[in-house]
């Protein structure tokens, strides 16, 4: 038990202190997160960026940036969080290695939601029919993005619940056989 608050109270400090350092931070301090995901909107949209440190990644054929503000780094801190508190209240991951697993994972998660909202935006703003709901672009954005890093958040704490579950399950079967 105390192993667990312990284990707790430090995901929480690493995620304060993450949080905390954010506004500090310029593009290229969020290029492992920018970099993949540039890379995978270059793929899908077909369209070569450029990098500006200041601005982050300009695709002139499509007329979006990806910048700071579209890392997913606050996504990423929160699953980090969120994925930690569940490996640490089920004791699935052994306790050193509830950090570096939870952020691995919460990575990958991050890479994910990131690039589906962001095709997403292109989709929405390819079809042309926002503009006609009378929504700003800003808000659309804004909107989407939240739908989307909602339902990945709730769509991967179940999912990592079930097979946490099926895992324990499966061990309790074989312990009793």
């Amino acid at each position: 038990m105390k192993n667990k608050i312990i284990v707790s109270i430090l995901c929480f400090c690493i995620f304060a202190g993450l949080k905390l350092a954010y506004p500090r931070m310029d593009t290229g301090n969020i290029l492992f997160l920018l970099g993949p995901t540039n890379k995978a909107i270059e793929l899908i949209s077909g369209s070569d960026a450029i990098y500006d440190s200041v601005s982050g990644y300009f695709h002139p054929q499509i007329n979006m940036v990806i910048n700071k503000s579209c890392s997913g780094y606050n996504f990423l801190l929160i699953s980090f969080l969120m994925i930690s508190f569940l490996f640490v209240k089920t004791g699935i991951v052994k306790k050193w290695l509830v950090i570096p697993v939870s952020f691995l994972l919460a990575y990958t998660i991050t890479l994910i939601a990131n690039i589906s909202r962001i095709t997403g935006y292109m989709l929405i703003m390819n079809i042309g029919t926002y503009s006609s709901s009378g929504f700003p672009d800003k808000l659309l954005h804004q909107v989407e993005g939240i739908f989307v890093y909602l339902s990945f958040l709730i769509f991967a704490y179940l999912l990592l619940n079930h097979i946490i579950n099926k895992i324990q399950h499966n061990h309790e079967k074989a312990a009793q056989s």
